[in-house]
C-alpha cells in the first residue's frame, strides 16, 4: 500500500520528521512526558506514523539525512570535550560498557538456547550480537564474514534488528520512571537533571550565552570542515567504514589543541542534539512491524530475549557494584545502539559529562564487536 506521504515527497517527509521532533519536545514538558523523555517520544511517534502508512519506512531522503546529520552532529557535541576530564570520566563508563557487552553475550547464548533460528543459527546469532555490541557496520561485517551477506536472511535479520533496537531503547529509557530501579541504583546525573530549572534541551545557567548568528555558523562550519577532512582521510587510507571514528578523533584534536576556537562558537551542543533527534525519528520510522510476521519473528524473539537478559543482568550487577543508573543507561545504549545514539541520549537528558564517555565506549564497541560476532557464530554454528 502506498503511504500517504510518498518517498519522493521530500519536503513533506522532512516536515513529518521535524513535526514529530517538535511535538515530542512539547510533550516532554508535560507531567506525563517528562519521565519518558523526548528521544523515546520521537521513536514511538515516528514508528507509529510509519506503521500507520503515513510515511514510508525507508527513503533516499532518510538515508541522506542520517548520513549527513549524524557525522555533522558528532563534532558539534564534542567541540568542548576536555580530554583531561574524559580520562577521569570514561574510566567507570568503560568498566560499565565491558559489563554491558558481557551480559549481551550471555543473553545471546540464552536466546540461542531458547529460540531455534534454523540452519543458519550461528551466523544469525553472531551477526545480531555483533550489532548489539557495536553497530550496523559490525552487523554487515559479521554477516559477510559468516556467509549471510547476500541472502534473504540478511534483510529479514536487519528488519528484526531495527524493531528490537526500538524495543530496547523504549525499555531502557523507562528505567528511571521505576522507583525500585532508582533506589537500587541512585544517580547523581539523574538527580541533578531532575532538579535543574531548565528542560533537557536547554543549557545550564553557567554556559547559557546570547544567541549570535555568527557564532552559531562558526560552529556549524567548523563541524563541516572536520567532516570534510575526515572523509578525505578515510578515503585516502581506504578506511571509509571508520569515518565516524576519524571525525571523532579530529573533533577531539580541535577541542583540546585549539581551545580558543571555542570562544568563537555557541549553541553548537543544542544544534547537534537537535540533529540527533531527527536521527531518532528516522530510526523509529525504519521499524516495520509488518515484516516481523513470518521469518523475522524467531529473530525478533532471539533479540528480545538477548535484550531482556542484558537489562536484567545490568540491573543486578549495577546494584551489586553500586553503579550510577545514568552511566548504566548510557553504557547499555552505547553497547546496543552505538556511540551516536548514546551521545544523543546523554545530551537529551542533560547529562553532559556522559556524552564524551558514551561516544568513546561506543567506538570501542565498534572495534571489538565483529570479532565477538564471528567467534560466537563459530561456537553456535
Amino acid at each position: 500500500m502506498t503511504p500517504v506521504i510518498e518517498a519522493d515527497q521530500t519536503f513533506a517527509l522532512a516536515a513529518a520528521l521535524t513535526t514529530v521532533v517538535a511535538l515530542s519536545l512539547f510533550f516532554e514538558k508535560t507531567r506525563w512526558g517528562r519521565p519518558v523523555g523526548a528521544p523515546l517520544l520521537i521513536l514511538l511517534m515516528s514508528m507509529m506514523i510509519a506503521n500507520a502508512n503515513v510515511i514510508p519506512h525507508s527513503t533516499a531522503l532518510f538515508d541522506s539525512l542520517a548520513g549527513f546529520l549524524v557525522p555533522l552532529a558528532i563534532p558539534m557535541l564534542l567541540l568542548r570535550a576536555d580530554l583531561r576530564r574524559v580520562v577521569k570520566e570514561a574510566g567507570p563508563m568503560l568498566l560499565t560498557f565491558l559489563i554491558a557487552a558481557s551480559v549481551t553475550i550471555a543473553g545471546a547464548f540464552v536466546g540461542a538456547w531458547v529460540i531455534d533460528l534454523g540452519q543458519h543459527e550461528g551466523a544469525i546469532a553472531g551477526a545480531l550480537t555483533a550489532s548489539y555490541i557495536g553497530g550496523s557496520l559490525n552487523f554487515v561485517a559479521t554477516a559477510e564474514a559468516v556467509g549471510i551477506r547476500e541472502s534473504a536472511t540478511y534483510l529479514v535479520a536487519l528488519t528484526a534488528d531495527a524493531v528490537g533496537a526500538v524495543v530496547f531503547l523504549t525499555a531502557l529509557m523507562m528505567l528511571p520512571a521505576f522507583a525500585i530501579v532508582r533506589r537500587a541504583m541512585p544517580s547523581k546525573f539523574i538527580d541533578e537533571s531532575m532538579n535543574a530549572s531548565t528542560n533537557s534541551f536547554e543549557v545550564d545557567n553557567e554556559t547559557k550565552t546570547v544567541f549570535r548568528l555568527g557564532y552559531v555558523i562558526n560552529g556549524i562550519a567548523l563541524s563541516l570542515i572536520i567532516c570534510a577532512l575526515g572523509l578525505v582521510l578515510a578515503t585516502a587510507m581506504d578506511l571509509q567504514s571508520f569515518f565516524i571514528l576519524i571525525i571523532t578523533v579530529l573533533a577531539l584534536v580541535v577541542a583540546n589543541l585549539a581551545k580558543p576556537l571555542a570562544a568563537r562558537i555557541s549553541h553548537e551542543f543544542e544544534i547537534g542534539t537537535l540533529f540527533m533527534y531527527i536521527f531518532f525519528a528516522i530510526i523509529g520510522a525504519g521499524a516495520d512491524i509488518t515484516e516481523i510476521v513470518g521469518p523475522a519473528l524467531p529473530m525478533l524473539a532471539f533479540i528480545l530475549i538477548m535484550v531482556a537478559v542484558h537489562i536484567s543482568l545490568m540491573l543486578v550487577v549495577g546494584k551489586f557494584l553500586k553503579l550510577d543508573l545514568a552511566e548504566v543507561m548510557i553504557a547499555s545504549n552505547a553497547c546496543i545502539l552505538g556511540p551516536a545514539p548514546a551521545a544523543a541520549l546523554a545530551a537529551s537528558k542533560g547529562w553532559r559529562p556522559l556524552v564524551m564517555p558514551g561516544m568513546l565506549v561506543g567506538l570501542f564497541g565498534y572495534a571489538i564487536a565483529t570479532f565477538i560476532g564471528v567467534a560466537l557464530a563459530k561456537i553456535l554454528g
